[in-house]
């Protein structure tokens, strides 16, 4: 019965450490560089400036490539209307809720966009974070944006990520427990805003998981972040809001 014990226990810390020690020896760097991108059309009018708020997954962090990433997809559907699109993409790779209100928001309300993208929650997730404290967090950042801007809001549910190859049971299934927990929060904290129409939720959540069991070449090296064929699928999801 000892032994069954300790087996089980070394098993859950191997897995658990094997996790984060391969997403950190792939060292993996987004391929935005902190320079603003420039989108022209000259059939298009006006100009419009997009921010992208979030983490790694918003930084395109498994790209290699900034046009394969679903900020780049985004601002390239805007450019469709507009003479001149500009990304500003303020997303930290391994950053937070704290971080989006400390680091990224005060920018993003200096910058006044016209559009804004916010993916964040996973982070919050692997940091244990309290889904009370989450809660609270990501309606003051919805709150800034709607109340201190003019932005139409695009908020991105946190996506399934992780391949089965890292990701042993039973994290697996608690990460997935935790993902669902969290996004019905962020649809109670958008829906505390519904006298608005300037913000609105794209599911992703669904789809992801499909795409991780079944696409081929979906995640990058480190299996946790989409490679760039992952984020052109994401993109095409995003886009259809």
């Amino acid at each position: 019965m000892t032994v069954a014990f300790l087996l089980i226990i070394f098993y859950l810390f191997f897995s658990y450490i094997r996790f984060y020690h391969y997403i950190g020896d792939a060292d993996l760097q987004s391929p935005y560089f902190g320079n603003p991108i420039l989108f022209e059309n000259s059939d298009g009018e006006g100009s419009a400036k997009y921010v992208a708020l979030g983490d790694s997954l918003s930084a395109g962090v498994g790209s290699t490539t900034v046009d394969k990433t679903f900020v780049y997809l985004y601002a390239e559907k805007l450019s469709e209307k507009y003479k001149q699109v500009e990304i500003l993409n303020l997303a930290q790779p391994g950053g937070t809720t704290v971080d989006v209100i400390n680091n990224q928001l005060p920018l993003a309300l200096i910058a006044d966009p016209e559009y804004v993208t916010l993916l964040i929650g996973v982070n919050d997730i692997h940091n244990k974070r309290s889904n009370n404290d989450f809660n609270e967090n990501f309606t003051h950042i919805i709150n800034e944006l709607i109340s201190k801007t003019n932005a139409e809001i695009l908020v991105i549910e946190i996506p399934y990520i992780g391949s089965y190859k890292i990701v042993y049971p039973p994290f697996n299934y608690l990460l997935s427990f935790r993902t669902n927990q969290f996004n019905k929060t962020i649809y109670k904290s958008v829906n505390k805003f519904a006298v608005t129409n300037r913000v609105k939720v794209v599911p992703i959540y669904k789809e992801t998981l499909i795409y991780s069991k079944d696409i081929q070449g979906y995640y990058s090296s480190d299996l946790f972040h989409p490679s760039g064929e992952g984020y052109l699928l994401w993109g095409k999801l995003i886009n259809e809001y």
